[in-house]
This record gives structure tokens, sequence and C-alpha cells, in this order.
């Protein structure tokens, strides 16, 4: 095997496959990545057995092949290679050679033969979608922080996905303490239901964030597929059945408030350096004073009481949430004002943008 290519390209690539590798005692294989030829273009892969990945880079192939090589290892080498545009990798024996205007190196290399194939869907029982690869990671930033990491309920530990009559997509997640739906108004049929892993969320992120193009996805019932030009990337979706989310939340609020999302966000921030080891956040609303206080306490550090500018309609009332969960959702709301939307003392928050009804959050009160 030898070919020439460009030297950031080829580290561009093997930085997004080396994520992807794993450590496995019976299969050290798996912390390689599958270095191969294919025509003009090299092709690059990497799995856990979990997901898989497969990058084409341009190249010049002088002699076709493949080889394995560990991902960090040339990671580590081309991250630290500067100066140098071309470089000629040529397999030699059980090595590989990178060659360019100023150096040599070798690296040890493995047997191809033993590295993992990466499943393929089959198009003939797949289901098959596109949406745009920067809605498809807004949707899923949106509520991924929502979901639970623990792996006992796989299926609370993945984001839910679904189209409604091809007029939008909806993106959920929950870990049982709170919950996040997003919905994008983007024509597309077939998409789900389906349960996607966080790990493979936060996957897709990574490599696709910076993408604006159409992914090209399809399922079964055991992997998911996505396309984008030169990428593939697949896995495992989870076998399970997400809540019925719909039946949790209030179908009737008793005070609506509305605050400034850079005031209230900043709010927090102050407030949140004295909560306690619960991350409690008392919250005080006083409708005949038209006020909202917060309120956190630390017996180590103090305590901290901020009154926030507010706009209330409905009953006064006192609750307390999780300072951490209310922090989390307002990078999701892109209006400047929000609204808290309570639905009585012991009883779910519901928070969204005042004037965007494509994002909700609810949160599940504290018992303190």
């Amino acid at each position: 095997m030898k070919f020439i290519c460009n030297r950031q390209n080829l580290k561009e690539a093997i930085g997004l496959c080396e994520k992807n590798t794993g450590k496995h005692v019976n299969m050290p294989i798996l912390s390689d990545v599958l270095i191969e030829t294919d025509g003009k273009f090299v092709k690059l892969s990497s799995t856990n057995l979990e997901v898989g990945l497969e990058i084409k880079i341009a190249a010049i192939v002088e002699d076709g092949g493949k080889v394995a090589v560990p991902a960090s290892v040339i990671g580590g080498f081309l991250s630290n290679l500067t100066g140098e545009e071309k470089i000629t990798i040529e397999s030699q024996n059980s090595n590989i050679v990178i060659s360019s205007l100023n150096s040599s190196t070798m690296i040890k290399s493995h047997s191809p033969d033993e590295f993992p194939i990466i499943p393929k869907i089959d198009e003939k029982t797949a289901i098959e979608a596109q949406i745009t690869a920067s809605d498809l990671t807004l949707g899923l930033k949106s509520v991924m922080y929502a979901c639970s990491f623990s792996t006992i309920k796989p299926e609370i530990s993945s984001v839910y996905i679904f189209s409604n009559n091809g007029e939008n997509v909806t993106f959920v997640a929950t870990d049982s303490f709170r919950l996040a739906e997003k919905k994008l108004n983007y024509p597309i049929n077939n998409f789900g239901p389906i349960l996607i892993p966080i790990k493979t969320v936060l996957e897709i992120i990574r490599i696709f964030d910076d993408k604006t193009e159409n992914l090209k996805i399809s399922f079964d019932k055991n992997q998911i597929n996505f396309e984008l030009d030169n990428i593939r990337f697949i896995s495992r979706i989870v076998d399970g059945v997400f809540p019925d989310y719909k039946q949790v939340l209030p179908k009737s609020f008793k005070t609506d408030v509305i605050v400034n999302k850079a005031v209230f966000t900043n709010s927090l921030k102050t407030t949140g350096i004295f909560s306690g080891k619960l991350n409690d956040l008392n919250i005080s609303i006083d409708s005949d004073n038209n006020s909202m206080i917060i309120k956190t306490h630390n017996n180590d550090v103090g305590e901290s009481t901020t009154k926030v500018p507010s706009k209330i309609n409905g009953e006064s009332m006192k609750a307390t949430f999780n300072h951490k969960y209310i922090f989390d959702c307002l990078s999701s709301i892109s209006s400047d004002e929000i609204i808290l939307r309570f639905s009585g003392e012991g009883k779910p928050l519901v928070i969204s943008g005042a004037n965007d009804g494509s994002f909700q959050y609810l949160v599940m009160p504290m018992n303190v």
C-alpha cells in the first residue's frame, strides 16, 4: 500500500476516528484505525462495536492495500507534525512509513484481517429520511442534557425522535426528573419513532456539528446509519419504549412569570455559587407586588437572595426546584424573554420562550 495525501485532511479524519475506537482486552484491534485504499480515495474506519465510523479523503494512490494502525499513535504524530502539506504513507512488512519533505517515521501496524467489519443497513428493508446536519444537531443539542446517563433504563438514556405527519420532527429527552422537547418545523417523513443512545448523540454532534448539508439517514429495528459526502456513521439503536411523556405535561397553570433571559441567566449564575449539596433553588412569587425572588443557601459557603424583574399573572406561591436543571435549559431558548409556568406548589414547572412554542422544558419540584 502506498499513497500521497494532504496531512491536514488525514489528521482531521484520524481525529474523528480516534474518538470511536474502543478498549477491549480480548480485541486490542479495536484501538486501531483501519486505513485502506478505495479508488482515488483512502478510507479510514474505526469502531468500538457499538458505533462505527468511515471517512474517505482524497489521495493519490500508487499501490492499493490496507493496514491497521493504533489510532492514538498516528493521531498524536500527525497533530505534532507541522509545516508539511503533503505526506506519503507506505506499508512495509508489519509497519507503515510516513514520509514528508523533512522527515520519515515508522509506526508498527497490525493485520487488517483482525479488524471487525463495520455493518451496513440493507437498503431494501431500511426506512430512509433526510434532514440537514445543522437541524439534526440543533434538535439533539436542545434536549440531550435531559437524558439519563444511567444504563439501567436505556430507553431514557436516549433521545426520542419522531416525525409528525411530515410537518415537523420532534426531539424529546427525560431522566424522569425533567423533560425537554424540541420541535423543528422541518418537512420530513418516515423519521422514527426511534431511540438514539446518548453516547451516539454526543458522537453525532461531534462529527456533524459544523456541517450544513443534507444528511441521508437510514434505519431498521436495530441500527441507524448517517451519511454525508465522505462520512458514514452507524450505531445501534435502543430497543425499548419511551415513556408516554405527554401525560405528564400540565394541562393548566396557576401562575405565569415572564423574565428577561439574560437577566434571569445572570441571576441563576450568581445564586448558583451558593447552592447546597442538593442544588435546591427556592422560588418565591409575590403576585401582589409583581416580584419573583430566588434564593440559595449553603451552610459552608453562605447564601444569596436575588429579586428578578418579572411580569406575573396568577397566584402567589413558593416552590423549590433543582438549580442546575433550570439553568441547563436556558441555552435551548432563543427568545429574549422566558416564560415560567407554575402549575401549583409541589407540581411541575414548565419553561419555554415567551414567543417561541418550538421548545418546552418540564422540571419536577424538589421536596426539601
